[in-house]
């Protein structure tokens, strides 16, 4: 897009839409052509480390970033292809009051968006570095929210290991405890009984 004469370009993109527990988080970063990376790794392939050293940077030199963070308590009530669309429009809404941009870049999520000119392409983190920042941005942030937040209020579930992730371990606990007040009720219909459980 910056080849294309725009200046100011706004990636957005999401983390958490598949978890059992814990928030939806969005992310929106905006970029000149001063940005210093020329590309940035798919943020599920690369260790903690590496990607707070590259969370760092982006807070540091792009233009502008917006977030938003949809409780698990809003995607069981309305949905989360809904809470999704919202979190990626409030993120996008947050940048731009931030930092004005010229385009917006979305990850095959169709907004209703008509602040600027905006493209949906599917992976769009492969293909935009705008995204991938957003991407980035937004798994660090979940992933804090995790460890720090939710880990320590529900230690029994070890959410700082799978961050609420359907695995191995995560299911014994549900099976073990029941669903804490952060797990999605609509995502967790296999364990029935479970729901009640809880007493922490």
């Amino acid at each position: 897009m910056w080849r294309s004469g725009y200046h100011h370009v706004g990636g957005a993109d999401e983390a958490g839409r598949g978890p059992l527990a814990g928030p939806l988080v969005a992310g929106c970063v905006v970029l000149s052509p001063s940005f210093p990376l020329q590309s940035v790794p798919d943020s599920k392939r690369i260790s903690p480390t590496r990607r707070k050293a590259l969370f760092e940077i982006i807070c540091r030199e792009a233009v502008a970033i917006g977030l938003s963070i949809v409780s698990e308590r809003w995607i069981d009530l309305v949905g989360i292809q809904r809470a999704n669309e919202f979190a990626l429009y409030e993120a996008a809404w947050r940048a731009i009051a931030a930092g004005r941009f010229e385009y917006l870049i979305v990850d095959w999520v169709r907004l209703p968006w008509s602040f600027t000119p905006v493209l949906a392409l599917p992976r769009a983190e492969e293909q935009s570095l705008a995204v991938a920042c957003a991407a980035l941005v937004a798994k660090v942030v979940r992933d804090s929210i995790m460890e720090e937040w939710y880990d320590p209020l529900f230690p029994e579930y070890g959410f700082s290991q799978h961050k609420g992730y359907g695995t191995a371990l995560h299911f014994e606990r549900i099976r073990a405890f029941g669903l804490a007040p952060c797990h999605r009720r609509s995502f967790c219909g296999q364990f029935g009984e479970a729901k009640e459980r809880y007493t922490g």
